[in-house]
């Protein structure tokens, strides 16, 4: 569209000064829209599925506020409130996409789960056996153990911001250690509801 408008401008008198204000404005405007199709998505993508919802109120207790919601395939981790999302972050999860089947297998596992235990994991090291050895700060400032069927599997930070957004864990839910700070200090308390889709 810019580039026809461009051309009818230029075809114009560009002495004209409706048609160079115009001309000026024309970026202006495209991009407001581009801006607004943005939020929509962002929007469309934040809502929480009624089918969402009702399987973390199976669970929950009467002085639950919040739960959180992970879907694995956006890469987000949603506090949701009242059926509402109230704050949003940036995840990384397994190396593999699909249900855990197995320890050691590199998948988030899907369904219901309760935060069991906060942890300092400030001192803690983990070996990726990538041939780097032990990893100081592998999982950030906290372990925001989960309760599955399955030993280990968390929520923490990472030594390695470049990879959320993407499959880079061993099953974990990663985030950057600003953001865990975050959620841990405002929205995490024992035993609150975890709901982890595809």
């Amino acid at each position: 569209m810019s580039v026809i408008f461009s051309r009818a401008v230029s075809e114009k008198s560009v002495n004209n000064g409706r048609f160079r204000r115009l001309a000026l404005l024309l970026p202006l405007l495209l991009s407001i829209g581009l801006f607004t199709e943005c939020a929509a998505l962002s929007s469309e993508l934040e809502r929480i599925t009624e089918e969402e919802a009702l399987e973390a109120e199976a669970v929950l207790n009467e002085e639950d506020d919040d739960w959180l919601l992970i879907r694995k395939k956006q890469k987000r981790l949603f506090v949701v409130r009242n059926r509402k999302v109230i704050r949003s972050y940036a995840v990384a999860t397994g190396v593999n996409d699909g249900q855990k089947q197995k320890p050691g297998d590199g998948r988030t596992p899907e369904g219901v789960f309760k935060v069991l235990q906060i942890q300092n994991a400030s001192y803690w090291t983990h070996d990726f056996r990538d041939g780097k050895g032990e990893i100081k700060g592998a999982y950030g400032p906290w372990f925001i153990r989960l309760k599955t069927p399955w030993r280990g599997i968390g929520i923490h930070g990472t030594h390695d911001p470049q990879s959320i957004g993407k499959n880079a864990t061993e099953g974990c839910i990663r985030l950057r250690n600003e953001e865990l700070k975050d959620l841990k200090e405002k929205y995490i308390k024992l035993s609150m509801v975890v709901v982890i889709r595809k």
